[in-house]
């Protein structure tokens, strides 16, 4: 049954999404609530960049993978669980991975203001060409197949989405 589920992939309008997250998270869902990530203090500029330039609404973003795609990155922590999820597209920001670490790096690296930075693409008072390049790529939303390694980005995770969940051991 699970397997036919996502056989279908994309068909009925849904992405199968896997991330992993904390215990706490799943606790959240499984309680029938909606998990919504709270600021990230390491990450704060950078993440509020992504938040600017996708037009979110969260105070921080949620990552996931495409199942059935090249994982974009090992989030395993200890004590977590990797939640299977089904999520209707038009909650779904898809980036290129290697281009939002390049624009993580970027920004973490600059000392430049980019509290604008989702105007960067048509405003050029960053000279950073590899910024504005970014900025530009995230925004334009383009089908699934048109990424190499896509990364979901999530303002919320819904009860209803979670299709199934692993406890992980912690890494050794």
């Amino acid at each position: 049954m699970l397997s036919n589920l996502f056989a279908k992939s994309e068909e009925d309008g849904c992405y199968n999404l896997v991330t992993y997250q904390s215990t706490q998270v799943l606790d959240i869902l499984l309680s029938d609530k909606i998990y919504r990530a709270y600021k990230s203090i390491t990450f704060a500029r950078e993440y509020q960049a992504l938040i600017d330039i996708l037009g979110l609404k969260c105070d921080c973003p949620i990552f996931a993978c495409v199942k059935g795609k090249p994982l974009c990155a090992d989030g395993r922590v200890s004590s977590s669980v990797l939640l299977t999820l089904r999520v209707p597209k038009e909650e779904v920001r898809l980036t290129e991975f290697s281009v939002w670490a390049d624009l993580l790096y970027a920004i973490k690296s600059s000392k430049t203001d980019l509290s604008r930075i989702g105007t960067l693409a048509t405003n050029s008072n960053v000279n950073t060409r590899t910024i504005a390049d970014a900025v530009s790529s995230i925004k334009d939303q383009r089908p699934l197949s048109a990424y190499k390694v896509p990364q979901a980005v999530l303002e919320e995770i819904r009860p209803e989405w979670l299709v199934k969940y692993e406890k992980l051991a912690a890494k050794k």
